[in-house]
C-alpha cells in the first residue's frame, strides 16, 4: 500500500495549483488501483508558526512548537511520494509552503546534530514539486526555487524527480487548459509506477 503526501501551498483553493495537484494525485490512484493511501493538506489552513530559531531542536528531537507541523513530520516519515505546489511569488515560493519547510529545521538537527533522525534514512521516497506563475513565461522565470526545493527534499531523504512548471496562468488558467491537466496526470501515473518499483 503506497502512502502519497500532497502539499498544496496556494491559499486559493480549487485554483491553479489546487487543480494541478488534485490530478496529479488522481493519476496515482488510478495507477495504484486501489492500493494506496493518498493525504491532501492546503498550507494555509494548517496551524504552524514559523520557526522561532531557538536551537531547541538541537538539544532535544523534534521542535518544541506545538502544532500542526509535528504531524507533518511523521507523514514526511511515512509517505512514499511527496507532492508539493506553491505559486510564484517575488521569484519564490508562497509564505506558507516557506514556513512548513523552514520548519523542517528540526530534521535537519536530528540527523546531523543529534544523530537521531526523525525521518527513516534508508526509506526511499519520490519528491515532486509543481509551480505555477501569473506572469507570461521568461527565461530562468522558475530558477529561484529550484535550491530551495531541491534541498528541501534532500532534508527528508526523498530524490526530487523533477517539476512542473506553468507559467501565464492569469490569462490562461489550467483549470482550463486539458493538455497541462493530462501532463499532470501522467506525471502522476509515472510517479505511481516508480514508487511500486522500489517498494517490491
Amino acid at each position: 500500500m503506497l502512502k502519497v503526501l500532497g502539499i498544496v501551498g496556494s491559499p486559493r483553493k480549487g485554483k491553479n495549483n489546487d487543480t494541478l495537484v488534485t490530478h496529479m494525485l488522481k493519476g496515482i490512484e488510478k495507477t495504484c488501483e486501489g492500493q494506496v493511501i493518498i493525504e491532501k493538506f492546503y498550507a494555509d489552513r494548517l496551524n504552524i508558526q514559523p520557526c522561532k530559531a531557538c536551537d531547541g531542536c538541537t538539544k532535544k528531537r523534534g521542535c518544541v512548537l506545538k502544532d500542526d507541523m509535528n504531524n507533518l513530520y511523521n507523514r514526511f516519515d511515512a509517505a512514499d511520494i511527496i507532492i508539493l505546489s506553491s505559486p510564484l511569488y517575488f521569484n519564490s515560493i508562497s509564505a506558507q509552503l516557506k514556513t512548513i519547510i523552514d520548519r523542517n529545521q528540526a530534521i535537519w538537527s536530528s540527523k546531523y546534530v543529534l544523530n537521531n533522525s526523525l525521518i527513516n534514512k534508508e526509506k526511499k521516497r519520490l519528491g515532486y514539486f509543481i509551480c505555477t506563475a501569473g506572469m507570461p513565461e521568461t527565461p530562468h522565470l522558475f530558477d529561484a526555487t529550484l535550491p530551495i526545493m531541491q534541498l528541501y527534499f534532500k532534508s527528508i531523504n526523498t530524490s526530487h524527480e523533477g517539476n512542473l512548471f506553468v507559467a501565464n496562468v492569469d490569462e490562461h488558467p489550467i483549470m482550463k487548459d486539458e493538455d497541462i491537466l493530462q501532463q499532470a496526470y501522467a506525471i502522476g501515473a509515472s510517479l505511481a509506477i516508480k514508487a511500486i518499483e522500489l517498494t517490491k
